[in-house]
């Protein structure tokens, strides 16, 4: 109804939630709304290394927090490492920027407020435990498990996984344990 009679009071309405929600709710909104991009992502990297065996796929972007820390997140799930260890590599992309800017990011320059319906820059500009925290909660929330629940509802099912795994760890070829997955 909004976006047939203001197209902006849409806009304003869904930056204002997202500032409510932050991070977590952000990552929920990638995870929810890109997920032909995420197939595709998982799609084209698992062809990648399949035809180049031994090669490395590089996933990046400018702070590797958002869309490439979901990615991450989510190959992380498929080869079984734990929450506890995603959610501190996800943290260090946060102490990274730290470092390479010499302050503390998250911190706003300026007690300023927002314009209503715009971006808080401030609540986006590093990360937290506590927002992948969620996010895995979320996933197991909505879909059961990340692996297979999340996975399988984007049609990264259990072949697909099956492969990259093959190509990522060359010897699960032979062992059953992918089979879970």
């Amino acid at each position: 109804w909004y976006n047939m009679v203001d197209g902006s009071r849409l806009h304003e309405l869904r930056m204002d939630r997202l500032n409510e929600k932050g991070l977590a709710g952000l990552n929920e909104a990638i995870l929810e709304t890109g997920k032909d991009e995420i197939f595709r992502a998982l799609a084209i990297m698992t062809l990648h290394l399949e035809k180049n065996p031994g090669q490395n796929a590089v996933i990046h972007c400018a702070q590797g927090k958002d869309r490439t820390g979901m990615l991450v997140m989510l190959l992380q799930s498929i080869l079984g490492v734990s929450d506890l260890d995603i959610i501190a590599d996800y943290f260090l992309s946060n102490q990274m920027l730290e470092e390479a800017s010499g302050k503390r990011r998250g911190s706003a320059a300026t007690n300023e407020m927002p314009a209503k319906g715009r971006l808080d820059r401030r609540i986006f500009s590093g990360t937290t435990e506590r927002a992948m925290i969620s996010t895995l909660h979320f996933l197991r929330g909505k879909y059961g498990s990340v692996a297979p629940g999340y996975l399988d509802s984007i049609g990264f099912d259990a072949r697909w996984r099956q492969r990259l795994l093959s190509v990522l760890i060359p010897e699960s070829r032979s062992t059953s344990w992918y089979s879970k997955l």
